[in-house]
């Protein structure tokens, strides 16, 4: 734990683990080294979601995550995602997101952002594509939060501080 730390108190993303008499072959990827990287997680407001393609058809899938603006009361979107979640999940929360759809277009669906997700990522990035300037990058849905009501969720302060942190740790 020293080690990852020091690692990533210089700047570095993470390290990278391995069995000791594991080979290194070049060119190729292997579950014999893994990347362990830090990783953060926010309580985010779901603002929308897509229609799933292939296996995901029928299914909402890819949701628009967003953070609470403070000031305002409105959400600020950061970022999509579809991954971390099971079908059962996924026909649950196409249920609910249905129940709560405010409108659409030929892919999305527009809600009432009442339901909070718990998301892990790995980093932030700068981004004009959202309007407040930041996106998750690696993000996944570890699991929704009924336990929690949409004004309870992060706010897009607490969304910048980690990015300020971030930022700051990556200079070398």
């Amino acid at each position: 734990q020293a080690f990852y730390d020091d690692a990533v108190q210089r700047g570095h993303e993470g390290v990278m683990v391995k069995a000791l008499d594991a080979a290194y072959d070049l060119g190729s990827r292997s579950a014999l080294w893994l990347k362990v990287k830090r990783a953060h997680a926010l309580d985010l407001v779901v603002l929308a979601a897509e229609w799933g393609h292939g296996r995901r058809q029928g299914w909402l899938s890819n949701l628009h995550l967003g953070a609470r603006d403070p000031a305002t009361g409105a959400f600020v979107m950061l970022g999509k995602t579809f991954k971390g979640m099971t079908d059962a999940m996924l026909k649950w929360q196409t249920q609910e997101l249905l129940e709560r759809e405010i409108g659409r277009d030929d892919w999305i669906v527009r809600v009432r952002p009442e339901l909070v997700v718990e998301i892990t990522f790995n980093d932030l990035q700068s981004s004009p594509r959202y309007p407040g300037g930041l996106a998750l990058r690696f993000a996944r849905v570890k699991g929704y939060r009924p336990d929690k009501k949409s004004e309870e969720a992060d706010t897009i302060d607490t969304v910048r501080a980690i990015y300020t942190q971030q930022s700051a740790s990556n200079v070398r």
